[in-house]
C-alpha cells in the first residue's frame, strides 16, 4: 500500500477498535451493576423474563425501496423495544432494555425519552443514573446531544427533589449550589478527557446549568483560564460574551472599555485571531451596547500597529484591514473606506462578492 493508503487503513482500524472497546466496556460495566439480570448476555428470545413479549418487527411497507442492513443485535433490541412501547410498559426490564437499545443507537431520541419515563415511573435513583449510566456516555460520546439533554433532565429532577424536601431553605440552597458546582466541574472534566474545548452540546449544557442555578459569578475567571490555554477558542470567546450579557447588561462604559482592553491585549499576542476580532466587533459599531469604531483611540492605534507589521499590503491581516475600513466609515471617509474594501478583495478573494456588497452598502449609507 502507498503511505497515505496505509495511514487511512490504520486510522480506520484504530478508530473502529477504540469504538468497540468503549462499547464493550460500557456493556460490561452495565452488566456488572445490574444484579437483577442474570441472563444479560443471552439473546432476548432466550431470556426467560421476556418469554411473554412478542417482538414487533420494523414496518418498512410492502415494497421498501432500500432495506437497511442493520448490525448484529440492532434489530433484535429494537423489535423488543417496539413491543414494550406498544404495551406502554415502564418496568425494570424495560429500563434495562433501553440501555441495550441506546448501546446500538445512542442518537435514538425516542429511547432516551422512554428511559426517562421509566426512571420517573419507577422512582429510580437518579444519582446512580447520573454517575453510572450517563457519565460513561457523556465521556465516550460527548457530541451526542441526547446524552447531554438526558443529563440536563436528571439535574433538574434532582434539583426539584431538593426543593420539595423538608429541609431548611439554607440547606436546600446549599445542596442545589453543590449540585450545580459538580455539574460545571463535570463539563470541564469531559472537555479535558476528550481534549475538546469547543463542543457545542457541552457548552450549551454548561450555559443551561449556569443560567438555571444563577452561577454566572465565576464564569469569567473560567473563560480567561481557557483563553490562556488557547486564545483562538471561539467557544470560550462566545461564552465570555454570554457572561457579559447575563451579568453586566445593559453594558456600562466601564465594562465595555474593560472588554475592549482585554481583547486588544489578546490581539497583540495573536493578531490573526478571528475570534478576538469578532469579539471586539461586539462592542464597536452601531447596535445596542456598542460605540463607534473611531470613538476608542486605542483601537485605532492597535489597528495601525498590526497593519504596519506587514511589509506588503497584500500580506496584511485581513481582520485589521476590515477594522480600518470600519474606522474610516465611522468617520464618513468613504473614499478611504472604499480603498480598504478594494484591498480586501485582493487579500481575501474567497469573499470578493461579500466585499462588493459592503462597498455597495457604503455608497448607499456611507456613515455608520
Amino acid at each position: 500500500l502507498k503511505p497515505l493508503a496505509r495511514f487511512l487503513v490504520f486510522r480506520r482500524c484504530w478508530s473502529g477498535s477504540s469504538h468497540l472497546h468503549s462499547r464493550r466496556r460500557r456493556f460490561e460495566e452495565h452488566m456488572a451493576v445490574d444484579d437483577d439480570d442474570d441472563e444479560g448476555f443471552l439473546p432476548y428470545p432466550e431470556k426467560s423474563q421476556w418469554k411473554d413479549v412478542a417482538p414487533v418487527k420494523q414496518n418498512d411497507g410492502p415494497h421498501p425501496l432500500a432495506v437497511i442492513k442493520y448490525p448484529h443485535g440492532f434489530e433484535e433490541v429494537h423489535d423488543y423495544f417496539r413491543a414494550v412501547q406498544q404495551r406502554n410498559e415502564f418496568s425494570d426490564r424495560a429500563l434495562r432494555l433501553t440501555a441495550d437499545v441506546i448501546e446500538q443507537n445512542s442518537a435514538n431520541y425516542t429511547v432516551w425519552y422512554y428511559r426517562r419515563r421509566c426512571l420517573k415511573e419507577l422512582n429510580s435513583d437518579l444519582q446512580a443514573e447520573l454517575l453510572k449510566f450517563t457519565d460513561k456516555w457523556a465521556r465516550d460520546c460527548p457530541k451526542n446531544y441526547q446524552v447531554w439533554y438526558h443529563r440536563r433532565w436528571l439535574i433538574m429532577e434532582m434539583a426539584d427533589g431538593i426543593r420539595a424536601s423538608s429541609k431548611s431553605q439554607e440547606e436546600k440552597d446549599a445542596e442545589i449550589k453543590e449540585l450545580g458546582d459538580r455539574e460545571l466541574e463535570y463539563h470541564t472534566d469531559v472537555m479535558q478527557v476528550n481534549d475538546d474545548f469547543k463542543n457545542y452540546n457541552g457548552w450549551s449544557h454548561r450555559q443551561f446549568i449556569v443560567s438555571k442555578f444563577g452561577m454566572w459569578g465565576k464564569e469569567m475567571n473560567f473563560v480567561e483560564d481557557l483563553l490562556r490555554d488557547d486564545v483562538r477558542n471561539n467557544s470560550a470567546w462566545n461564552h465570555r460574551h454570554t457572561v457579559v450579557k447575563n451579568t453586566c447588561w445593559p453594558v456600562t462604559p466601564e465594562v465595555r472599555q474593560r472588554e475592549i482592553d482585554y481583547t486588544m491585549a489578546q490581539l497583540r499576542k495573536c493578531a490573526n485571531n478571528e475570534s478576538a476580532w469578532n469579539y471586539l466587533a461586539a462592542f464597536l459599531g452601531t447596535a445596542e451596547g456598542k460605540v463607534a469604531w473611531d470613538s476608542v483611540p486605542a483601537v485605532v492605534v492597535l489597528v495601525r500597529e498590526i497593519l504596519a507589521q506587514a511589509e506588503d499590503p497584500k500580506l496584511q491581516c485581513r481582520f485589521a484591514v476590515e477594522a480600518l475600513a470600519n474606522i474610516h466609515q465611522a468617520r464618513g471617509e468613504t473614499k478611504e473606506a472604499m480603498e480598504q474594501y478594494t484591498l480586501l478583495k485582493e487579500i481575501d478573494k474567497i469573499r470578493t462578492s461579500y466585499w462588493d456588497w459592503r462597498m455597495e452598502l457604503l455608497k448607499i449609507a456611507p456613515a455608520t
